[in-house]
């Protein structure tokens, strides 16, 4: 057999994965994630600033910041870890198309549920900062509340809607 002949088998797409890493889930994650971790850590630093401050309304939303962007880099760090996980699972095989398909709807719609729920924490948020109107640590607490879930909410939307449109593959 030829070394073109041979090349050509290789790279034959087989049944149970998909046909382009366009079209893998994990890629997808491993990719999307960072952006995330990027808020987190700019979260994170802003912060830690801000709760240094002498006003009370900076370290209500520095101290906000600080939480957030702490779990925001846990759950990139887990995604990515996971992501890595899966992708090698799935180029040995051990996952099948069916399986692929079954996780990336999964995701699909475990976001769309963190949807209604940023919408909340931007609610949530705002009322806080609107009933604390003699309260500067509570105020800047709400701000940082509505202004983090705000983050979450566009963010979700895109990770969503990107998802949807590469799993369909448009």
């Amino acid at each position: 057999m030829t070394t073109h002949a041979i090349s050509k088998i290789e790279n034959t797409e087989t049944a149970d994965q998909p046909s382009s890493p366009a079209e893998n889930l994990y890629t997808y994650q491993a990719r999307a994630m960072p952006i995330l971790l990027g808020w987190s850590v700019g979260s994170v630093v802003a912060g830690a600033l801000w709760l240094r401050s002498a006003g009370k309304f900076w370290r209500g939303l520095g101290s906000q910041f600080l939480g957030w962007g702490a779990i925001d880099g846990l759950i990139a760090g887990f995604a990515l870890r996971g992501a890595a996980k899966s992708a090698a699972r799935l180029e040995s095989g051990t996952i099948t198309t069916a399986e692929h398909q079954r996780q990336w709807l999964q995701f699909e719609r475990f976001i769309w549920l963190n949807v209604l729920l940023d919408v909340g924490y931007v609610l949530g948020g705002v009322w806080l900062k609107r009933s604390s109107s003699h309260d500067p640590q509570r105020q800047g607490m709400g701000w940082g509340i509505a202004i983090q879930g705000g983050f979450l909410l566009i963010w979700d939307i895109l990770l969503a809607s990107i998802s949807r449109s590469k799993r369909r593959g448009t």
